[in-house]
């Protein structure tokens, strides 16, 4: 199902439960892009949803840096 994000606002709760109800996925434009994506849960399930990507991720330096000297007290 392919709605607006006005659409979606005014019937988002009927839209959760038909998602939950049928299985299927609604998405979401704005402007006439897609902005979003509502999937069944079910599709998740047994796989690890938040921090999908930290088996792929290389951390090149210090996160933390910018480089800069700088003094708290100043």
């Amino acid at each position: 199902m392919l709605v607006t994000v006005t659409q979606f606002k005014a019937k988002c709760l009927g839209m959760v439960e038909r998602v939950q109800r049928e299985g299927c996925r609604v998405v979401i434009t704005r402007s006439g892009k897609v902005a979003a994506q509502l999937v069944p849960m079910g599709e998740y399930s047994g796989k690890k949803v938040f921090g999908r990507s930290s088996q792929q991720t290389e951390i090149l330096g210090d996160l933390m840096s910018t480089g800069e000297a700088w003094h708290a007290g100043s």
